[in-house]
C-alpha cells in the first residue's frame, strides 16, 4: 500500500477512535509513520556535468553577481566541448543588459532589436529587446529551442522557436543501453529507443514528478469546508440581518402608508399629450378630419373594366 494511502487510513482509526478531527489525526498518522521507518541512507544526487576548462572567467562585476564560468554561455567553452557540455551551456547562460552582447550561441538571436510594438498615441516603442531565456521547445525535435525576449522600455514579451542544428538538447540512445540515472522523454510506442536529455537542461515538458508524492499536495479540511457548513454559515448570516420582530398585537402597516403623499399621486394616468409651444409646421399633418383620405390600393371599378380592351387569345 502506498505511504498516502496508509497514512489516511491510520487517520481515519485514530479519528474513531479517539474522537479527534482529521486534520489532527492525520499528522499523527504521518508522524507515527515517520517514527517506524528505519534510518535510510540519502539516495545519491544525479551526476553533474563533467568537469570543463573554461576558456573564460567571470569578470570581477560579473562574480560579485554570482556569475560562473558556465553562465557565460558556450563562448566560454573550449573548441572540444561536446555536445552535451554545449546543450548545457545553452540552457543555463545567464542574461545581460540590452546594450551588452548577449550570452547565448548567437544565431537567430534578437538581442538588442527595437521593439516596435505599435501603440496609438505614441507610436512603435523604441525599447530595445532583451533576450532573458532559452530552453528546449518541442517534445520531439531535438534542436528546436525557445526564446523569450521581454522589452527593457514598455514591458512587453516576444516569445519565438527557433532550430539549432549544431546545439541539440538531447540524444537518441537505445532503452538497453540506459543505467536508470538519465532523464528520458517516451514518445509512447514503447520503441527500442528513446531521448535522453542531456545533463543540466531543464525542459518544461519532462514531468520532474515523483510517485510517492501522489498527484496533489494533502488539503486541509479546515480549509475547504462542506457544503453543510457553508449552509450553517449562509444561516447565521440571514439572521444577523433580519428585522426584530413585532410586539405581540401589533399589525404591521403598509409601506405605501408610509408616504406622504406628493404631486405625482395625483396625476393623470391617461397623461395629456405633449403641448406644441412652436405652433403647427408646414410638414405638419393637421386633425384627422382635414388630412386628404389617400388610396393606395385602389380596386378597378365597372366603368373601368368597360373602358379595357378585350384579350385576344
Amino acid at each position: 500500500m502506498p505511504k498516502r494511502d496508509a497514512a489516511r487510513k491510520r487517520a481515519r482509526e485514530i479519528q474513531d477512535t479517539e474522537g479527534i478531527g482529521y486534520h489532527d489525526a492525520l499528522n499523527r498518522a504521518r508522524a507515527e509513520a515517520a517514527a517506524a521507518e528505519p534510518a535510510t541512507t540519502e539516495e545519491a544526487p544525479a551526476p553533474a556535468p563533467a568537469a570543463v576548462a573554461y576558456v573564460l572567467e567571470p569578470t570581477a562585476a560579473e562574480a560579485e553577481l554570482g556569475i560562473t564560468a558556465e553562465e557565460l554561455g558556450v563562448r566560454a567553452l573550449p573548441a572540444e566541448a561536446t555536445p552535451e557540455q554545449r546543450a548545457h551551456a545553452e540552457a543555463v547562460w545567464r542574461p545581460t543588459e540590452a546594450e551588452q552582447p548577449c550570452r547565448c550561441s548567437g544565431p537567430k538571436c534578437y538581442h538588442g532589436a527595437p521593439c516596435g510594438i505599435e501603440y496609438v498615441d505614441e507610436g512603435p516603442c523604441p525599447g530595445p529587446m532583451q533576450h532573458v531565456d532559452r530552453h528546449p521547445g518541442s517534445m520531439f525535435s531535438l534542436t528546436a529551442w525557445y526564446d523569450v525576449y521581454r522589452c527593457t522600455d514598455c514591458g512587453e514579451t516576444y516569445e519565438t522557436t527557433v532550430e539549432l542544428p549544431e546545439l541539440p538538447w538531447g540524444a537518441v540512445r537505445n532503452r538497453d543501453e540506459l543505467d536508470g540515472t538519465e532523464r528520458t522523454l517516451s514518445d509512447g510506442l514503447g520503441g527500442p529507443t528513446v531521448t535522453v536529455i542531456y545533463q543540466g537542461i531543464r525542459h518544461p515538458n519532462f514531468p520532474d514528478h515523483d510517485p510517492e508524492e501522489g498527484d496533489e499536495e494533502e488539503l486541509d479540511p479546515d480549509n475547504y469546508p462542506t457544503p453543510e457548513d457553508d449552509y450553517d454559515r449562509y444561516d447565521d448570516e440571514d439572521q444577523e440581518h433580519e428585522e426584530p420582530l413585532a410586539e405581540e398585537g401589533q399589525e404591521d402597516e403598509p409601506d405605501y402608508l408610509d408616504d406622504d403623499p406628493g404631486p405625482d399621486d395625483y396625476a393623470d394616468p391617461i397623461g395629456a399629450p405633449p403641448e406644441d409651444y412652436d405652433g403647427p409646421d408646414e410638414n405638419e399633418l393637421g386633425p384627422p378630419s382635414l388630412v386628404p383620405a389617400v388610396d393606395h390600393d385602389p380596386q378597378p371599378t365597372a366603368a373601368d373594366w368597360s373602358l379595357m380592351e378585350p384579350r385576344s387569345w
